[in-house]
């Protein structure tokens, strides 16, 4: 391959792909601020933020493609030079990555009840990986060649790129982990809602792996040019759909799941006595058997009486503010989705 092909061709290529799902991305928000405009200050500010740092990455990289092609148009020296723009969004990259992985860590802080054990490792390498970009991102700017820049920082982006596997494996177990065992006790429409997080955590966890991996063998093989930096550019992008569709899947599973459907947990409280919950948004069917003493009272010398169950139903009503989460037996079940508090 010519250089034009492997540093501008693989370059264009990786700021097509990426100015494609950064168009994904707007019409996610579109959607979140349409359906969900009731939802909490907190969540609303966390996609804008995310919408506003993905908008820069992708102006950094549209510059970065016009200097190459247009500017400098038959300037081959040029395409063996590194421009600041190009860096900027190696700073871009690793500044999405911090924030969306700071949400999911949340996430599983709520979910784990507490365990400091799972998040404090998530939040040391998301600090480690943002170090480590911050450190490219200088290395970029102050080395103008791509084959200089290439020898001093191949180092630490194998290890940023490392830590961003590591982080996304660990955060992609976790809530597999913490979703099966929500799974076990769960209702039959609840499982089945467990089991689209479960295929939508997997797929989200390979993909985002799958572009580190492909980048970190590209640099590790081939280090004097730009298909490193092309697969790199749609990193961000992956981090910031991830988010907004998982936020999105609110929606779709509100209405693939209506509110006449029983959904929520079963607990087994004795030999004696079972208890389920069912609980639709607005409103929770308790299921109580009686155990061996009711069935004294109701049926005394009677043997066959003792082996026929009585239940009690009962039914109250509550009130919940659909704006703060539109379907809040989802909201406890993805760990990368919203919560009551």
């Amino acid at each position: 391959m010519s250089l034009i092909e492997i540093t501008a061709g693989v370059a264009f290529a990786g700021c097509l792909v990426a100015v494609g799902l950064s168009a994904i991305l707007g019409f996610q928000v579109f959607l979140y601020f349409r359906i969900f405009a009731s939802d909490k200050l907190t969540y609303k500010i966390l996609v804008g933020w995310i919408w506003a740092i993905d908008a820069t990455h992708t102006v950094l990289l549209c510059i970065t493609i016009w200097t190459y092609l247009v500017v400098n148009f038959g300037n081959y020296a040029a395409l063996a030079k590194i421009t600041s723009t190009a860096a900027g969004t190696i700073l871009m990259t690793v500044v999405t990555a911090f924030s969306v992985n700071g949400f999911y860590g949340w996430r599983l802080y709520k979910m784990s009840k507490c365990n400091w054990w799972l998040v404090l490792p998530i939040a040391f390498l998301s600090l480690g990986q943002l170090a480590l970009g911050l450190m490219n991102t200088i290395v970029c700017m102050k080395t103008a060649q791509i084959s200089s820049v290439s020898s001093r920082f191949r180092i630490t982006f194998l290890m940023n790129l490392s830590v961003s596997v590591a982080i996304d494996t660990t955060i992609s177990v976790a809530r597999y982990f913490y979703m099966r065992k929500m799974k076990l006790k769960g209702l039959s429409p609840t499982q089945e809602i467990v089991d689209g997080i479960v295929l939508f955590t997997i797929n989200d966890g390979v993909a985002t792996c799958a572009v580190s991996i492909a980048s970190f063998v590209s640099i590790l093989l081939i280090n004097d040019n730009f298909i490193f930096m092309s697969l790199y550019f749609i990193i961000s992008k992956l981090y910031s759909n991830s988010v907004l569709a998982t936020l999105n899947l609110r929606n779709w599973y509100r209405h693939k799941y209506p509110r006449n459907r029983p959904l929520g947990l079963s607990m087994i409280e004795s030999d004696e006595s079972e208890v389920r919950f069912r609980e639709p948004p607005s409103s929770i069917l308790s299921h109580l058997r009686v155990g061996d003493l009711a069935r004294k009272h109701l049926h005394p010398g009677n043997s066959e009486g003792k082996d026929k169950p009585v239940e009690v139903y009962l039914e109250r009503q509550v009130e919940s503010d659909i704006g703060d989460s539109d379907f809040s037996t989802v909201d406890k079940l993805d760990g990368r989705a919203l919560e009551t508090d």
